[in-house]
């Protein structure tokens, strides 16, 4: 089995280079794809047996036009590269979209507003030397946060009454934050938070590989009023994300939606 030597040849065929160990071709939708995961256990239909996991290798994946990959979570990314040494090389041609999951909007209480939540990572990178190469018409797109929700009031409207008593007012929950893009599919656009009225407004959920947007304070008034803040928005999945022991090349002309480190 060979694991990514260049061998050089003699007579007729001077200087000529092996191809790469496995050469795996993505050619409909996959749901949180582990490149090590699927050498390891199916490296013998792409060229040169299983991979034993520590191995230098050289690996081509191409990502066919109109393919997603997606992920059904923010915490795990849609496409995840570890090869166990930098020395191992890989070449990514993207025509089709590598997406991550959108971050859900913030609920609203009568509190402080919760924060939204984080969008997914659509590609992470470890312990490989990598090429990407994302080609006209395709898309790396990290997950947009979600929005946070606004802040609850409780005693809105609460006034002294003809006795010199401050009486009870109005609670009202505070605002949703909306969901950041790709968070009910991979196509999904961001969500608009709910607005309020004395309660804070819910901040919109990020576009893709953008954070979601803070929730605004409550406004109520009264002689016993309780105003909550906003909450903060989620933060923006990322494009590719370095874990480490990575080198990286980026060859874009296509769409790239947030960072790529």
């Amino acid at each position: 089995m060979s694991f990514g030597y260049q061998v050089l040849g003699f007579g007729a065929f001077p200087n000529r280079v092996v191809g790469p160990d496995f050469t795996v071709t993505l050619s409909s939708n996959v749901n949180n794809y582990n490149l090590a995961t699927d050498l390891t256990n199916n490296g013998s239909n792409y060229g040169a047996g299983n991979w034993d996991g520590t191995s230098a290798i050289t690996v081509v994946l191409n990502i066919d036009a109109g393919v997603t990959v997606y992920s059904a979570n923010t915490s795990t990314p849609s496409l995840v590269v570890d090869l166990a040494t930098s020395d191992s090389v890989l070449t990514i041609n993207n025509s089709g979209n590598v997406v991550g999951k959108g971050g859900a909007g913030a609920a609203g209480d009568l509190s402080n507003g919760a924060t939204g939540g984080d969008g997914g990572h659509a590609m992470s990178m470890q312990d490989v030397t990598v090429t990407i190469n994302n080609l006209s018409g395709a898309k790396i797109q990290g997950g947009g946060g979600g929005g946070g929700a606004g802040g609850g009031v409780r005693d809105s409207g609460s006034s002294v009454d003809s006795e010199g008593v401050c009486q009870d007012g109005s609670n009202i929950a505070g605002g949703n934050g909306g969901a950041g893009a790709a968070a009910s599919s991979a196509t999904s656009a961001a969500g608009s938070g709910v607005a309020g009225s004395g309660n804070g407004n819910g901040g919109n959920g990020g576009d893709f590989g953008a954070a979601g947007l803070n929730g605004t304070n409550a406004t109520g008034s009264g002689c016993k009023v309780n105003n909550g803040s906003g909450g903060t928005g989620g933060a923006a999945g990322k494009a590719i994300r370095a874990v480490s022991g990575v080198s990286q090349t980026l060859n874009n002309s296509g769409t790239v939606a947030g960072a790529t480190s």
